[in-house]
């Protein structure tokens, strides 16, 4: 709970920075923007960000249902909508899939089965941001909807190249059993040089039953093609609702020159550049992000009102449903 607050006070810190650096020369205007914006278009994008969620839970779900078969949807929707919370206050949302484990574990799904199918979702996830990732980039190749800089081109590469790598060690973890079980011999020979530690063949055991646990899951999922087919189907469809939610936002403050193809290519690559931004929540690099890449669709108030209602409604929103799905589920759990 330390770190979390410390991360917290990071995220705080700077998300508060950014918004003087943004409104300090236009306050009136953007305040004036934001409030006069159209709320039916905002809802718009808050009800797309529940699909966002709801789709997100539909491809975890295949694989929950998988260890569990009457394990409930409701139960796996409050699993994903808490994760936003921790994912959100930690860097390259780390936070999330660790307390989806210990949430399963207590509901009755073992560690190993639990990170086998969070990492199996995690794996559709990233060939899914990939996926549409680069038919962005080819579209945008012809289209030429993003300013051709070669600063963006430099940012967005690395960011290509970030996914690539998360997912090319999503498969080696998934795959590589007898390096890693090597790996893990050896840590566990350090953690034995302490003499404090006791029931070490025991706990060695049982470590090891839990890897082959994990690997059987691995195998079983990819042996069933069909499981990965639907999660990347689900987890596009999230993406696409998380892309689209810019158009509300520009719509709802009267800018209608941008398109639904607009949106998601921006959107796209935004994504793409807050994926390795080592603050919580992408801060600082999401927004620079977005400024950059919608700025030929408005002029430079509107641009920074879009940003801020889009930062509200994808980013401080989500974090704060997930804050509050987290009293229900101690609740429910006490």
């Amino acid at each position: 709970m330390k770190k979390y607050k410390i991360n917290i006070l990071i995220l705080v810190c700077v998300s508060l920075l950014i918004m003087f650096l943004v409104m300090k020369d236009d306050f009136n205007d953007i305040m004036y923007n934001i409030l006069n914006a159209d709320i039916s278009y905002l809802l718009l994008g808050l009800l797309f960000m529940f699909f966002n969620v709801f789709f997100q839970s539909l491809s975890m779900h295949l694989y929950l249902k998988e260890i569990d078969k009457n394990y409930k949807f409701y139960n796996t929707f409050i699993l994903m909508v808490s994760a936003q919370f921790f994912n959100a206050i930690t860097p390259f949302s780390s936070g999330g899939q660790p307390f989806q484990m210990y949430l399963l574990n207590r509901q009755g799904i073992g560690v190993s089965k639990s990170a086998s199918a969070l990492l199996q979702n995690f794996l559709s996830y990233q060939l899914s941001l990939i996926l549409l990732g680069t038919i962005a980039i080819i579209t945008n190749k012809y289209l030429n909807i993003i300013p051709n800089t070669s600063l963006l081109k430099n940012i967005v590469v690395i960011g290509f190249l970030v996914n690539v790598f998360v997912l090319l060690t999503l498969i080696f973890l998934s795959k590589a059993k007898k390096l890693n079980t090597k790996v893990f011999n050896k840590i566990f020979n350090f953690i034995f040089s302490f003499k404090f530690i006791k029931n070490r063949e025991n706990l060695k055991e049982k470590a090891s039953k839990k890897i082959d646990e994990f690997y059987e899951s691995s195998e079983y999922y990819k042996s069933n093609k069909f499981i990965l087919i639907k999660s990347m189907f689900f987890n596009i469809l999230s993406l696409l609702c998380l892309y689209v939610v810019p158009l509300f936002i520009f719509y709802s403050v009267g800018q209608e020159n941008i398109n639904i193809i607009s949106s998601i290519i921006c959107s796209s690559y935004v994504y793409f550049i807050g994926s390795f931004v080592p603050i919580p929540g992408g801060t600082g690099g999401l927004e620079y992000a977005f400024i950059e890449f919608f700025r030929n669709f408005a002029g430079k108030t509107i641009i920074s009102t879009c940003m801020l209602l889009w930062r509200f409604i994808t980013y401080y929103f989500s974090m704060l449903l997930g804050a509050i799905s987290l009293l229900f589920i101690k609740k429910k759990v006490d």
